[in-house]
């Protein structure tokens, strides 16, 4: 029996931000119109740091170009332009967040559908930022990539050996 992770998602009551400029206000702001270089410049700092995904991992890269460690605001910016380009966005929702003086957290899960091959997947996702002063100076943004990664499969089968006891998986 497979649940959805719709019927696994509950609503939780997120933490309000402790101001205007603390983290958790910043990374929502920046989420509300993170495709948007000049808006979203204006939350981070001179040395800000991106990692999608993973810090380096250069056949994930092949697959989703914006993958790693990104130096600067435009490796943020162009992560979301190109998630738009390569999925349809069908669902994002945050479950729940925390924040301290100088990070905060947001959890939650999306539902995307590949714009090739029109597979869907759902993931959950986290995203952890650094910073203060209303900018955030780190962001990483962490999802399943195996399940995002399969929406782009169009034939064939990954066979998996994972168990030490256990048989060859075929996925």
């Amino acid at each position: 029996m497979s649940i959805s992770a719709h019927a696994l998602a509950r609503e939780f009551s997120t933490v309000e931000p402790a101001s205007t400029t603390s983290p958790l206000a910043v990374l929502r702001s920046i989420l509300s119109n993170p495709t948007d270089l000049e808006f979203v410049r204006q939350f981070t700092t001179e040395d800000f740091v991106y990692v999608s995904l993973n810090y380096d991992h250069p056949d994930l890269k092949r697959i989703m170009p914006w993958a790693g460690t990104n130096e600067g605001t435009e490796g943020l910016v162009r992560t979301f332009i190109d998630v738009g380009r390569y999925w349809r966005v069908d669902d994002f929702r945050i479950q729940d967040s925390f924040e301290n003086a100088d990070g905060a957290a947001i959890f939650g899960f999306f539902t995307y559908t590949s714009s090739v091959l029109g597979k869907t997947v759902t993931s959950p996702f986290s995203v952890l930022a650094r910073g203060g002063n209303g900018r955030l100076s780190y962001v990483q943004f962490m999802e399943d990539t195996f399940a995002t990664a399969r929406s782009f499969r169009e034939s064939g089968a990954y066979l998996i050996k994972a168990s030490p006891d256990g048989p060859d998986i075929s996925v």
